[in-house]
């Protein structure tokens, strides 16, 4: 009597994909690759990635160990010459880091504000084709196409004029050019971490303060008020609704609308 056909075929399977799919890694072990591990030092569960690809969240992606890989990942190996580009938060946004070389652990290496390390800190990746081999990031939008990079000397430049009504001095320069072609930073990056500066918020500070003073006293702020409003914004965060509020509740103004 004939066994059924049904089971046959099933363990036929089952003993065949794995074969293939291991033949298929073995074949492309040569290639160009990166390999992102959940331990330190190359170990524990590992994700392989090559360049065209790119993981908009591990949020949903396991190790091979079968532990979810978001936030999970402590080391990376780079081989052939392949280029990752990792992102503090899904979607390739927040913190990015762009990683040439292999990292035995990523707790080594500070996000740019130095609050914490990349360290179980990663949450979506994509894969440059290596140097020579291919133009741009792969992945950005339609998968596959290559993104252009902007010239990172006209990013920085034109921040700076936007956001700060000025050239970029040497030392500006030199750091801006290092975040966007060691670390990946985008244009937009550059722009949030200007406005963060002291600079900008001074600047910004200085338009709250003298609008309020003309609004409420009708006259330019004097040097005590722009030196102790400047710090409150810088320092505490204060809003333009509570330097008026201080405003309203000192006596040149009471003075100047007296009640009933």
């Amino acid at each position: 009597m004939k066994p059924p056909l049904l089971p046959v075929l099933l363990a036929l399977l089952a003993t065949t994909l794995p074969a293939l799919a291991q033949r298929d890694r073995d074949d492309r072990r040569e290639e160009p690759r990166i390999l992102i591990y959940e331990n330190a030092n190359y170990r524990g569960g590992v994700i392989v990635l090559y360049p065209g690809e790119a993981v908009e969240n591990f949020a949903n992606i396991n190790f091979d160990s079968g532990k979810r890989a978001n936030d999970s990942i402590s080391s990376i190996r780079v081989e052939g010459g392949a280029v990752a580009l990792v992102y503090e938060a899904a979607r390739f946004s927040g913190n990015v880091m762009r990683v040439a070389e292999s990292v035995p652990n990523l707790a080594d290496h500070p996000v740019p504000d130095g609050s914490h390390s990349w360290n179980d800190a990663i949450s979506s990746l994509r894969i440059e084709l290596p140097r020579g081999g291919g133009a741009g990031v792969r992945g950005g939008g339609e998968r596959g196409r290559p993104v252009e990079r902007a010239d990172p000397d006209v990013i920085i430049v034109r921040a700076y004029r936007d956001l700060l009504n000025r050239e970029p001095d040497p030392t500006g320069r030199r750091h801006f050019r290092g975040l966007i072609i060691d670390q990946g930073w985008s244009e937009e990056m550059v722009r949030t971490n200007l406005r963060r500066g002291d600079e900008f918020r001074s600047q910004i500070a200085d338009v709250i303060i003298r609008r309020s003073y003309t609004d409420l006293l009708d006259r330019e702020p004097d040097p005590t008020g722009y030196t102790n409003f400047r710090r409150f914004i810088i320092e505490q965060n204060w809003t333009e609704a509570m330097v008026r509020d201080n405003i309203r509740k000192g006596p040149e103004y009471r003075q100047k609308h007296p009640k009933g």
